[in-house]
């Protein structure tokens, strides 16, 4: 009687080197759009949170106003977490604590003129933003850039880049 043999089921080499390349080719193509998915993410959040500074800057300053405690034109404020905007020139505070909520975290500044707009511009950073560097409105691409640098920071309004040329 002969011996009977038994093959034992599985993947050959061969196959499974391919099923691999195959991974590694969709790895190379998926990472990358990742990535870029990510920085666009960062950038949208960014500038979110300043949209969110602007907001509440925009309501404090008109109840400020409103009840005669604000007077400041063409200053610069820069606060953090505790939701305080410290005037530059030494002006009277502006607390937004009432229009951000308990939660908000981060570093803003904004830019008023209260002859014309309310507020100008803010800025927000995950990092401390100074009153050097509140230097005017930033367009979609230099925040895009500022991921790159030790202090990315978010922009509202933006610049629109039309108005470069």
């Amino acid at each position: 009687m002969a011996a009977a043999r038994h093959r034992i089921k599985g993947f050959t080499l061969i196959e499974l080197i391919v099923v691999i390349a195959i991974i590694g080719i969709l790895a190379a193509i998926l990472v990358p759009a990742m990535m870029g998915y990510i920085e666009t993410a960062r950038v949208s959040k960014m500038n979110a949170n300043a949209r969110s500074i602007y907001s509440g800057a925009q309501l404090a300053i008109t109840d400020m106003t409103n009840v005669g405690k604000f007077a400041e034109s063409d200053c610069i404020y820069t606060g953090s977490d505790d939701c305080i905007g410290h005037a530059a020139n030494g002006g009277p505070d502006c607390d937004l604590t009432n229009y951000l909520g308990e939660k908000f975290g981060g570093y803003f500044a904004f830019k008023t003129n209260v002859g014309g707009d309310c507020c100008l511009y803010a800025l927000w950073s995950d990092k401390p933003i100074t009153v050097s560097m509140v230097t005017g409105k930033l367009s979609n691409d230099d925040v895009r850039q500022s991921l790159g640098t030790a202090n990315p920071i978010g922009c509202h309004p933006l610049k629109n880049t039309d108005d470069d040329d």
